[in-house]
């Protein structure tokens, strides 16, 4: 149903079904008035019948009417004559009928001449024998085959699946996981496992690296195998969540008993996967009887999906024009097909009650306070989408703001806020203004609260764009817990007083900062080292990955204070394109480049800025 008109019907549905909801579903025990709007909205947003709320979904445009409906109801003014802000999703990825895998393979003779060899050709069904892989690139290639054990060069474990081996041109087949998941040596090796453990790296055990570093020593393309297992032959799913940012080769995903046919009996698939987890120590090999052509035709489709905006104007005609952001997103996994943590293979829907349903809840409680009783500054409520498949949407608009965003003096992000503790709540970007801690420290007591604060502005939410592009933040968040991501996320399970506490604390925050003579100063942090996403630590660059594609390299949304990025001259909407040597279309390119760098080296940085290309000297720390 298109926005407009389903925008209708739900506003319809707020106005005469919610009350109804609420009224037949709350909890035994007695909520305040306020609890009982957040719990009517959380048990809308994570209902069975919204399916998670997967970007681009139905139930995802069910959940943005539901929000726009309310910003209408309770008197916010739409920007462009809209509270809409739609951008383009992949919603679906199929399987083109062109796509194929042929190997032509050879059979030796010792007692005869090599001419008189003969040959055989087997052919894998897409969808029976394979399935391509959400991110391969559409395209034929053709090459000996040669297997690189699971696809590892890891330095510092003296460890390297490429060693001796050449792949340029060829076919590469890899296995999945990693020599050091003590789960897969435990199930193979029949000895007594070694007494020391090495730690497994889940960074080399994700698709992305493996395909990258493949990618990085000149394959044609890729084949990936399960390791020996109950699940070997489980395919991937097509999930459009795995599709940003797409490989330049194919990539497909086989069945294991069928990639084991590919192997001679002296050097069979079971073998070395057995004789690299018992040694640890590679066994790669170049198959050259057996020639491989791979074709992946991958037909997508892409749906609009909408940020929602709503503003509540400022009543001081000296200080309207300035705005503040508050923002939380309503997007969430849907099925669980990428993302999920759950212990199940099952699809199964995700509610995502604390994640986000329950940042959103009060994102609409504030609006409807706001409107109520304004504030000399402007105040722009947004609901985010897209954010599980990073941060798209909050990246989008900071791209297309539709308030200039030299006139937003903060931004406050709310995600994951349904399960106070201990009234601890925890709130990032501390640092990223001098006003923070100030304010912080003297409203908490007043509404009960204990705050656990981080300096940095960064972090896996929709204030890091913002933060990137120079905004002071404030992220707030009360913990992880056991049903993140995980279909046992329900609405039952949040503590709907405690989202009370947390509104009435930002709403005396947004009060504070609007009656404000002064903007906020604005100071830059450091992002964290889990969110730079560069490989090993021996080298950074200091930059803020902007995660949605690019048609020419890794676009930026910001760079770190005193790195070497920002000391070569790279800033916001930068588009990186190349490392020295080595070609930059994502950001995996770039963690395979900077295992290449040491401290203390130095190299150029090529970029594109407003669509001409650059360059720059950089010297890594």
């Amino acid at each position: 149903m298109p926005f407009t008109q389903s925008y209708r019907f739900f506003a319809l549905l707020f106005s005469a079904g919610v009350s109804l909801w609420a009224q037949t579903s709350l909890p035994a025990t007695s909520l305040s008035p306020a609890a009982e709007r957040l719990h009517s909205y959380v048990r809308f947003l994570s209902s069975p019948e919204l399916e998670g709320r997967a970007a681009g979904s139905p139930g995802n445009r069910r959940a943005a009417d539901f929000i726009a409906a309310h910003f209408q109801r309770v008197g916010l003014l739409p920007l462009g004559g809209s509270f809409f802000q739609p951008f383009p999703i992949i919603t679906e990825i199929r399987i083109g009928a062109a796509t194929r895998a042929e190997f032509t393979i050879t059979v030796e003779r010792v007692d005869l001449p090599r001419e008189m060899w003969r040959s055989y050709t087997l052919r894998w069904t897409a969808g029976k024998d394979f399935v391509p892989l959400s991110f391969s690139a559409n395209g034929t290639a053709s090459g000996t085959l040669v297997f690189a054990g699971f696809g590892i060069s890891a330095p510092e474990r003296q460890y390297d699946d490429y060693a001796g081996i050449d792949v340029r041109g060829k076919i590469v087949l890899l296995l999945r996981g990693t020599p050091w998941d003590e789960r897969l040596r435990s199930k193979l090796v029949r000895e007594k496992l070694q007494e020391e453990k090495q730690a497994a790296d889940p960074r080399y055990a994700s698709l992305r690296y493996k395909v990258s570093t493949a990618e990085s020593r000149g394959a044609a393309a890729v084949i990936l195998v399960d390791p020996q297992g109950d699940s070997s032959n489980v395919f991937l799913p097509l999930s459009p969540e795995m599709r940003s940012p797409p490989a330049s080769i194919p990539v497909i995903h086989a069945r294991r008993t069928e990639a084991a046919k590919l192997f001679p009996r002296e050097r069979s698939l079971y073998t070395r996967e057995l004789e690299i987890l018992r040694t640890q120590k590679p066994q790669s090999f170049e198959l050259p009887l057996v020639q491989a052509t791979l074709v992946v035709e991958l037909e997508i489709s892409e749906a609009e999906s909408p940020n929602v905006l709503g503003l509540v104007p400022g009543t001081s005609p000296h200080s309207a024009h300035e705005h503040i952001i508050v923002g939380a997103h309503f997007d969430h996994l849907g099925w669980g097909h990428f993302g999920s943590l759950s212990d199940s293979r099952e699809p199964a829907i995700h509610p995502g009650a604390d994640d986000n349903a329950s940042g959103t809840a009060v994102l609409m409680e504030l609006a409807e306070r706001l409107k109520r009783n304004p504030v000399p500054r402007s105040v722009l409520f947004i609901a985010f989408n897209a954010e599980e498949q990073g941060v798209v949407g909050s990246s989008f608009y900071v791209r297309n703001p539709k308030l200039p965003l030299d006139s937003a003096i903060a931004m406050l992000n709310l995600d994951m806020v349904g399960r106070l503790r201990e009234h601890t709540l925890i709130v990032h970007g501390a640092g990223s203004s001098s006003l923070w801690h100030l304010l912080l420290d003297s409203l908490a007591p007043l509404f009960g609260l204990r705050l656990s604060t981080a300096e940095s502005g960064f972090g896996p939410s929709d204030h890091t764009p913002f933060h990137a592009r120079g905004l002071p933040v404030l992220f707030f968040f009360t913990g992880l817990h056991r049903d993140y991501h995980r279909p046992s996320d329900t609405w039952d399970k949040l503590d709907y007083e405690g989202m009370v506490q947390i509104a009435d604390f930002v709403e005396a925050l947004i009060r504070a900062l609007a009656h404000r003579p002064e903007r906020p100063d604005a100071r830059s942090t450091q992002a964290p080292a889990s969110l730079r996403m560069e490989g090993r630590p021996r080298v950074r660059l200091g930059i803020i990955p902007d995660y949605s594609d690019h048609p020419q390299g890794l676009r930026l949304n910001g760079v770190s204070e005193n790195s070497p990025a920002q000391r070569a001259g790279l800033g916001p909407d930068d588009v990186i394109t190349g490392l020295g040597s080595h070609s930059i279309r994502n950001i995996y390119d770039l963690m395979n480049a900077l295992q290449q760098f040491a401290p203390g080296d130095t190299t150029t940085v090529y970029f594109l800025r407003n669509g001409t290309s650059r360059t720059a000297p950089v010297r890594f720390e």
